[in-house]
Formats: structure tokens, C-alpha cells, sequence
């Protein structure tokens, strides 16, 4: 089994490409979109974990708005 990645310049020959491999079975190929949708995926799994036990700093709509205001007063001058 391996991995291939492609950059494909034009929209025709990504057209093209994309029909053919699409012929394979499902158990053959295995497409795979370019995105960070994983690794986003990873990210908020981690976060939603964090927050579950207990290790994560919230903050209510009010704290936040404090916050925001300090740190734009900070900036101001």
C-alpha cells in the first residue's frame, strides 16, 4: 500500500484524473481530499477532552468581555 499526493493545475485535467480513479473500487483506492479536516478533527477532539476533565480555562460572555477590553486599552495608547 502507499500514498501518493498530487497537485493538479488545471481544473480539466483535475476533471480527467478524478473520473478515472473513481472507477476503482472503494476497496482498491481510497481518496482521500486535501484538507486539514483530520487534523482539525484531532484538535477539537483534544480540546472537547480537556474540557470534559476538567483541565480547560472557560470563561463566561462577561469575563471574555473584560478581557477584550483590557487588552484593547493596553493597545490604545
Amino acid at each position: 500500500m502507499g500514498n501518493i499526493h498530487l497537485k493538479v493545475n488545471t481544473k480539466e485535467a483535475y476533471k480527467d484524473l478524478m473520473d478515472f480513479l473513481e472507477k476503482f473500487d472503494k476497496n482498491q483506492l481510497e481518496i482521500i481530499p486535501d484538507s486539514d479536516f483530520e487534523k482539525q478533527k484531532a484538535n477539537l477532539q483534544t480540546e472537547l477532552e480537556a474540557i470534559e476533565e476538567g483541565n480547560s480555562d472557560l470563561m463566561d460572555i462577561e469575563e471574555y468581555d473584560s478581557y477584550l477590553e483590557k487588552l484593547i486599552n493596553e493597545y490604545e495608547d
